[in-house]
């Protein structure tokens, strides 16, 4: 036991030890729900745009809020440099997968697999090494962890993109001529519910009709625009329109056109 604390507390391995230890503490606070996965909004190569201000300045703003103080310290060197190689830090951040994944996400992958190769590959690298001045084969490794640390994270965080992907909710324009279903038993001038498919976990919508119609739970209907004052969405029977009208729902502007000469026939 002695023997490992010994190893986690060397340099460089305590480079990586402390950042790790805070991001440990990070993810306990986001389990017991004090503050969300996406406390810094956006990625790594949202905050890489920056990089022309001064990539050091960038990852000191983004990283501090979720893992400050060590972490900063740790990803800091490595990644300045990259970003100062590369001169396009977007483009070398998404190339190496980090794109669309949220920066504390990203962050804490890279500090603990370069905390795990800096603690397997410490000694080793020290007793093979010997000959050289210690300073600069623990620099020198320090770096190297860091920087397979970002692309061995850039692999494991890249299968992950599908969980943080954002649905962008349709405005309300875009439903115009789409069809929805009726949740509520009854539709009327004053009252009513409808639920739309949008791709995600779908939309409930208010809904009105002011003709007499027997629109009903399961049913589905047409709609035809968004009523400010009711704060609902005017809908109408599917049944209603003729054959040569359903034909037009099957592609969404001409559908819109359809829902719009319908509103200015009133």
């Amino acid at each position: 036991m002695t023997e490992f604390l010994n190893a986690l507390l060397a340099f460089p391995t305590v480079l990586f030890t402390i950042p790790l230890g805070v991001v440990v503490g990070y993810w306990l606070t986001v389990m017991i729900g004090a503050v969300g996965i996406d406390l810094l909004d956006g990625d790594l190569g949202d905050f890489a745009l920056g990089a022309k201000a001064g990539a050091g300045e960038v990852l000191e703003g983004g990283v501090k809020g979720a893992v400050e103080g060590g972490a900063k310290a740790a990803v800091e060197g490595g990644a300045k440099a990259s970003l100062e190689g590369s001169g396009h830090g977007a483009n070398f951040f998404e190339l190496l997968g980090f794109g669309g994944v949220p920066v504390t996400v990203s962050v804490s992958f890279v500090v603990f697999l370069s905390w795990l190769m800096s603690l397997a590959f410490a000694r080793p690298a020290k007793e093979a090494l010997g000959a050289l001045p210690g300073a600069l084969v623990s620099g020198g490794l320090a770096a190297l962890c860091l920087a397979a640390g970002l692309v061995l994270a850039g692999l494991v965080v890249r299968p992950l993109r599908p969980m943080f992907a954002v649905q962008q909710a349709p405005r309300r324009s875009e439903l115009m001529g789409r069809v929805c279903v009726i949740a509520s038993g009854r539709v009327d001038g004053k009252f009513g519910h409808a639920t739309f498919e949008d791709g995600g976990a779908g939309l409930l919508l208010n809904v009105v009709c002011d003709k007499a119609n027997e629109l009903k739970r399961g049913e589905k209907a047409l709609i035809l625009g968004y009523d400010a004052t009711r704060d609902a969405y005017e809908v109408e029977p599917v049944d209603w329109l003729l054959p040569q009208e359903l034909e037009h729902l099957k592609d969404p502007l001409t559908a819109a056109a359809l829902a719009r000469d319908k509103v200015r026939a009133r």
